[in-house]
């Protein structure tokens, strides 16, 4: 297998699925948003158990009746709050995976490995991108990285939640999988699991401390180890 340019299989489009009340006008959907964005900012400050009819009303500076209207218990409104922050999290992988892309398109027919053995760089670049990646997302997307965490905490208590999960899962490890498949990886699902755990750790890890605090060369030094071992090339760390 070669490298193949073929970015859409990087950036493939989301398939969240909202199970509220469907709007068919501009102002209705507009307000819909608005009780969605109102309900995850909730989540960020008090976690998805925060989450009342009441208390996004609120927040969204809506009637009450409103938010009953487009969901119809609480369960919808959380699935659908939960909906709505994977389709902004899925956007910025599509983003990273593009940004990701770009090192590996110079490859002109060589298979990943032979572009490795002969540009020494090529990992260090792919580290420096992902490592990038982790601190955007704690200094640029802090908030999506809590609502992240209390979704995941919750949903372990949640069933619903629980299958909402998996599925949002499942979509990032597909990007990853796409990736792995493209630069020839040995062992594709493993080495995914591998990196999706390795960046969820750097990234919780990162909430824990202030954003002047994180160390990018050591962030991007764990990649590169971690890179390396995956492709066994000779001669790096």
């Amino acid at each position: 297998m070669i490298v193949k340019k073929d970015k859409a299989a990087l950036n493939p489009k989301s398939d969240v699925k909202y199970q509220g009340r469907k709007t068919s006008r501009a102002g209705s959907e507009q307000r819909r948003r608005l009780i969605l964005e109102a309900a995850l900012r909730i989540v960020i400050r008090e976690g998805v158990r925060g989450i009342r009819h009441r208390a996004v009303a609120k927040e969204a500076d809506v009637p009450l009746a409103a938010t009953t209207y487009y969901f119809k218990d609480i369960q919808e409104l959380i699935n659908d709050t939960f909906a709505f922050y994977a389709e902004q999290a899925l956007e910025v992988v599509n983003q990273f995976s593009m940004r990701l892309y770009e090192p590996l398109s110079g490859g002109d027919g060589k298979s990943f490995i032979d572009v490795i053995a002969n540009s020494e760089g090529m990992l260090d670049i792919i580290a420096d991108n992902m490592a990038q990646y982790v601190i955007e997302q704690i200094t640029q997307h802090r908030d999506a990285l809590i609502a992240e965490q209390a979704f995941r905490y919750e949903a372990i208590l949640n069933l619903h939640l629980r299958k909402l999960g998996r599925e949002h899962k499942q979509a990032l490890m597909q990007k990853l999988l796409n990736l792995m498949a493209l630069v020839q990886s040995p062992n594709p699902l493993e080495d995914a699991n591998i990196v999706v755990a390795l960046i969820h750790r750097m990234e919780y890890e990162g909430l824990l401390v202030e954003p002047d605090q994180l160390n990018r060369e050591e962030i991007k030094s764990t990649f590169l180890r971690q890179l390396t071992l995956m492709f066994a090339v000779k001669g790096s760390i």
